[in-house]
């Protein structure tokens, strides 16, 4: 594991202070059963969910019209009172012509130099001229004519300085000089310094295989838009609408910037208008700043708040992305002097910290859960090359998947996103760029980035919640004379909460996404890669059972990341991917920064070609995703869930996204699609196979995330291939926005001659029979065998780490580098496995504790045993915990002095029929020695 950043920051675990949090458990219910019996008559029809690209560009085409009405803009035209001068092309480094947006590397410490001309006429006395950056990475500093106008630091925000003292008449020199730096923790490439840059993750990247795809890099670049702007000498410098629905009215924030000293009596002329509808509020509604404050505007910005009523509004819902506009006149000495417009939308966002648990959210008074993706820098690329149309599609691709809301993970980006999320009903998470720690010598200027976070995005509508920093370190990992502690980093917290408030009093705030050392004040949030880095979080049969990651208690929480790896499709390789990437034999291990090779072990058997990894790795994603989902809606506890990721912005960017950079989803993307059904039956189990005769009980849940309340009928099918076999029917009752146990389906294992595959059906019907939704789940059910123990087999279990001497031979065991493994791979082309299927020998059943245990601690090597089952392992010997990963033995044998010595590190419970089946193959081959 070598190198790889995020293994370690899964490895290593979680810290905090463990005294204050809990184990969220199973939530108790009182069983209910509903026997099946044979078939009542005919089975329900219903239809096939969507699992194809073809499907989805047809569902995608009808998106298209359903929200085309609010992309409209039926608000009046403003005449421009402004002269706008842009700016696209550049000598960079006095060598090299460029034009904008312009971004790539180097990471780390580099000085880039962008130089141009602009000319300007002549200058009216009563006017100013400004130089405006839509976006710099990371330190900017310009000059005009060669004198200094100003510097600026960070990346998302856009920034301006008056530069009239500056220029000129006719020609005017611009120098944009720009510096890169290495971040807070390192950059994670190459020799990984540290340095002073505010960056996390999710960055635009640039097209280049070995750093630009990956979804992390800290490059740099002028990537927005340059260009002067001459304006009055007062203007309007900023416009923000502060909806307030309780009182059936809204509040208009209007920033006037003065370039003057002279005091000013203004007065503003309101209208507001249906911006994606036909409608006028009112118009040129007229406000006097000495009636508001009784103060004249002076030299540099001036605030003024202009109360407005809106009975009777349309409100702003994902479903129905109302907006309105608001037009503003400067007005002074009755002649307007500058105009300005800005969209909102009426709507209330809030969480409730009273009630017990805290924090449930709600939207316009109505309870509302959060289910979405992280994103990592497609959308911001669609901006960057114009391509509105795709962001189109990337957020009607979200709305299809049944998500609701996206984390803009790690970092703001361009205000554009925004425009399109609230025109689109696109809930947003946007996050301050803090990974792991915050430098001390930066605290002053990471809560001014705070500050510009929250004034970039307070205007939008779909913007409903802020976090500062992504998955903290646990103290004893921040090295203290460089970053805060957690004492310290709380503190941070609450500075950032003033002056985010300063600028919006309503904002919702999650100190943390993704807490490696809780608690913090207000919601928790968890990551939990249990699924990928192995047993992170907490282990998948404690999930799947009902438990979840320790939080603090009294509260619901949110898991802002989660997910698993899969492989791009074929052609996405060969049409993108070096060479070198794809020779043969194929290697997952030469794609940069594809975990694949190392992680798989844990998971599912090596392939022997390109495809086979291909097509395995996303068949393992898209499990990964719907058995994580599915036990997070049935989670009432849980209230957030973002998976990671959604696009890929390149073509291997972060392999973990569910749709590739060209827009082809992967089957992760139809699994999390059925996940996130807004209603939604979820049957679980705790175990996956039976022997012929045994009582099987499937829970049945209904996930509602919904407002709808109710009664509805749950019925049961059981299927052996198409062959309707048994059925059964129970009330079912819908709770507003919650998760509701209805029963467990009960019935006996059918008898089998070797084993079958059944298939439970749950549909939900309304009062009318009509099918509202449906969930199928598969068994397997074997016929039983008996197990003739052999007294020439030798089993050997339970060995400690270290050597032991065993039929000769020198046996090294090695405890699992990670957590305990669920999985064990039988592809090993030995006799005693050659029946078993490659998922056979992974998550069994626990009769003691009565769920799903790891079956594997530990794996071992010995030479002269021969390999039946094997696992990976991390480290070329029994003590190096990095490096990369390596097969190793879980069971091996050996022919010694007339016996089969047997070494096992794999729990046999024999509860599980494969289990029995391969126990009764060790003493059968034990006897035919």
């Amino acid at each position: 594991m070598a190198n790889d950043a995020f293994v370690e920051i899964a490895r290593t675990g979680a810290g905090g202070r463990k005294e204050l949090l809990h184990e969220p458990k199973p939530i108790p219910h009182d069983t209910r059963k509903c026997i099946l019996t044979e078939p009542d008559g005919k089975s329900i029809e219903t239809v096939k969910k969507m699992n194809t690209k073809e499907e989805l560009e047809d569902e995608l085409t009808r998106m298209r019209e359903i929200y085309k009405p609010y992309l409209k803009n039926m608000a009046p035209e403003m005449a421009p009172m402004n002269t706008v001068i842009p700016i696209k092309e550049f000598l960079l480094d006095g060598k090299e012509k460029i034009t904008l947006p312009h971004y790539g590397g180097p990471v780390g410490y580099a000085k880039q130099v962008y130089e141009t001309e602009f000319s300007l006429p002549d200058i009216i006395g009563d006017k100013c001229v400004y130089i405006c950056v839509g976006g710099a990475d990371y330190e900017t500093a310009i000059m005009v004519n060669g004198e200094f106008a100003g510097t600026h630091e960070g990346f998302f925000d856009p920034f301006e300085f008056d530069i009239t003292e500056l220029v000129k008449e006719g020609t005017n020199k611009l120098k944009i000089v720009l510096k890169n730096d290495c971040v807070y923790n390192g950059t994670g490439f190459g020799d990984n310094k540290q340095g002073d840059k505010l960056y996390a993750a999710t960055g635009i990247g640039w097209d280049d295989p070995e750093v630009g795809w990956h979804h992390c890099p800290p490059g740099m670049g002028l990537y927005d838009d340059v260009y002067i702007e001459i304006r009055n000498k007062t203007h309007i410098h900023d416009l923000f609408v502060r909806p307030v629905l309780s009182e059936n009215r809204a509040e208009a924030w209007i920033e006037v910037e003065s370039c003057e000293y002279t005091s000013k009596d203004l007065s503003f002329a309101i209208s507001v208008y249906g911006q994606n509808f036909e409608e006028a509020v009112f118009e040129n509604a007229v406000f006097e700043t000495k009636e508001l404050y009784k103060y004249p505007a002076q030299k540099g910005t001036n605030l003024y708040k202009v109360s407005f009523g809106m009975e009777n509004c349309r409100l702003w819902h994902p479903d129905t992305p109302h907006l309105y506009q608001m037009q503003v006149k400067l007005i002074y000495n009755g002649k307007t002097t500058d105009t300005g417009k800005v969209t909102f939308g009426m709507r209330e966002m809030r969480q409730d910290t009273d009630s017990e648990p805290k924090g449930m959210l709600y939207l316009n008074g109505k309870k509302i859960r959060l289910r979405g993706a992280n994103t990592m820098g497609y959308e911001q690329l669609d901006v960057m090359r114009g391509d509105f149309d795709r962001l189109i599609d990337d957020m009607l691709l979200a709305k299809i998947c049944n998500m609701n809301f996206l984390r803009i993970t790690q970092r703001p980006v361009q205000s554009e996103v925004y425009d399109y999320c609230d025109m689109l009903g696109v809930m947003v998470q946007t996050d301050l760029p803090l990974f792991g720690s915050m430098r001390r010598n930066k605290v002053a200027e990471a809560i001014r980035q705070a500050e510009e976070m929250e004034r970039l995005i307070r205007s939008h509508p779909s913007c409903i919640m802020v976090t500062y920093i992504n998955e903290p370190k646990p103290d004893i990992t921040t090295e203290p004379h460089r970053h805060l502690e957690r004492n310290e980093l709380e503190e941070f917290f609450s500075a950032c909460n003033v002056i985010v408030r300063l600028n919006n009093p309503d904002r919702i705030i999650k100190h943390v996404d993704g807490d490696f050392n809780p608690p913090t004040e207000g919601m928790p949030d968890f990551h939990c890669y249990t699924c990928w880095y192995n047993g992170h979080g907490v282990d998948i049969g404690k999930l799947i059972k009902g438990y979840n990651v320790e939080v603090k208690p009294g509260w619901y929480y949110g898991c802002g990341e989660y997910g698993a790896e899969g492989l791009e499709d074929l052609g996405i390789m060969k049409k993108y991917y070096p060479p070198e990437w794809l020779k043969e034999p194929f290697d997952p291990a030469n794609i940069v920064r594809c975990q694949t090779k190392n992680i798989h072990y844990h998971f599912f058997d090596t392939q022997d070609n390109l495809q086979d990894w291909i097509t395995v790795s996303q068949d393992y994603q898209a499990w990964a995703t719907k058995v994580m989902t599915d036990a997070y809606r049935r989670d009432s506890r849980l209230i957030s869930n973002a998976i990671h990721l959604f696009i890929d912005a390149w073509p291997s960017g972060w392999m973990k996204t569910i749709m590739d950079c060209e827009r082809n989803p992967k089957k992760a993307y139809f699994e999390y699609r059925n996940s996130l059904e807004p209603v939604k039956v979820s049957l679980r189990t705790d175990r996956f196979t039976y022997t012929a005769g045994e009582e099987i009980n499937m829970e049945a849940h209904l996930c509602n995330d919904t407002n709808a309340e109710g009664k509805y009928t749950l019925r049961f099918e059981l299927y052996k291939g198409d062959v309707l076999v048994k059925t059964g029917s129970t009330d079912a009752y819908m709770i507003d926005c919650d998760v509701n146990y209805i029963a467990d389906a009960s019935f006996t294992a059918p008898d089998v001659s070797d084993r079958e595959t059944f298939t439970l059906k749950a549909i939900l019907t309304d009062e009318n029979g009509s099918v509202i939704t449906y969930e199928k789940m598969d068994i397997e059910v074997f016929a039983d065998v008996d197990i003739e123990p052999s007294s020439k087999l030798e089993l050997i279990c339970n060995l400690s780490e270290g050597e032991h001497s065993i039929a000769g031979e020198t046996v090294t065991v090695k405890n699992c580098s990670m957590s305990p493994m669920h999985f064990v791979s039988r592809k090993t082309g030995h006799k005693i496995v050659e029946e078993f299927r490659p998922k056979d020998f992974s998550y069994w059943y626990n009769k003691g504790e009565d769920m799903i245990t790891p079956i594997a601690y530990s794996t071992f090597t010995a030479e002269g045993f021969t390999p039946v089952l094997t696992s990976g392992n991390c480290g070329a010997d029994t003590t190096t915990e990095t490096g990369n990963w390596h097969t190793q033995n879980a069971v091996a044998v050996k022919v010694h002095e007339g016996k089969l010595y047997a070494v096992s590190t794999v729990e046999l419970r024999t509860e599980n029929p494969v289990v029995k089946r391969f126990v009764k193959n060790l003493n059968d081959y034990a006897e035919r020695i």
